[in-house]
């Protein structure tokens, strides 16, 4: 059995189809799927469609991406909305959220009053995540640096568990991380033949902290890159992963299965 741990099927790209991305995910063996917000809204549409499939778990939260709701919405209404959403059952995690520092085409430079605000809304759910003793799934985009500083002020003092979502930072960046105790994802991205730093990162992570995620729609895996991504192509990910860590494929999907349903506590949120 396979867990994908960040699955987008609140997304536009799954409208139509949800039930039958779910029953070939369940079929391919990938049986449980977390789905993350990106807004409010998304994160209700997580909820939504977890109420609908047993397979299926939410997490809620904010994506660095939209840090421009701290102008349009009050600290106090986010605070209240994520944490309402928060205490439904089958929400997991809070998440995604985090920095991204990335410079995206035709999009300007983020400011350092924007960079502020990430911050900012990233604080909020950090602590959102400690009072409803929640893990963090976790974006991080060129913004080594701001977590590092975090680590030092907050993070560790919360001591809150979680995970960095398809992680693609520097060796020393994933040293730390796992030092401190997070668990690391890994995507469809870590098949392309251009990618091989990924594969390389993928090595240095002990098994008993490494998860497999899709981040469907996006990411699609070899063979099928170019497609829609969805979770029934987790194991095509799985069958490299097992390879690069020597071990069987039924082996990487017990213990990875067991990572995600011990930091999200999957068998506590039944429905």
């Amino acid at each position: 059995m396979f867990v994908d741990t960040h699955c987008h099927l609140n997304f536009h790209a799954f409208t139509k189809d949800v039930a039958d991305v779910v029953e070939r995910a369940r079929e391919r063996g990938v049986r449980k799927i977390i789905i993350p917000g990106a807004k409010i809204d998304s994160s209700r549409k997580a909820i939504e469609i977890s109420h609908k499939f047993p397979e299926c778990f939410a997490a809620v939260g904010i994506h660095p991406h939209h840090f421009i709701d701290l102008q349009k919405i009050s600290k106090q209404v986010i605070y209240q909305e994520l944490t309402k959403l928060a205490k439904e059952n089958k929400v997991v995690a809070i998440g995604e959220v985090g920095f991204d520092n990335h410079r995206y085409r035709n999009y300007p430079p983020l400011t350092k009053d924007d960079k502020n605000l990430q911050r900012d809304l990233f604080e909020l759910q950090l602590a959102i995540a400690k009072e409803q003793n929640l893990p963090l799934v976790i974006h991080n985009r060129e913004a080594e640096m701001d977590f590092l500083a975090l680590f030092k002020s907050k993070m560790l003092s919360f001591n809150v568990r979680g995970v960095f979502h398809c992680f693609e930072g520097t060796p020393s960046f994933l040293h730390t991380v796992l030092h401190q105790g997070f668990s690391v994802g890994f995507d469809g991205n870590t098949t392309y033949r251009e990618n091989n730093f990924l594969r390389e990162l993928v090595k240095v992570v002990p098994l008993d902290q490494l998860l497999l995620e899709t981040d469907s729609p996006f990411l699609t895996p070899e063979p099928k890159r170019g497609s829609r991504n969805e979770p029934s192509y987790l194991p095509y990910l799985a069958e490299i992963v097992a390879r690069i860590h020597s071990i069987p494929l039924e082996k990487l999907a017990d213990q990875t299965t067991r990572n995600a349903s011990s930091l999200f506590r999957l068998s506590e949120r039944v429905w």
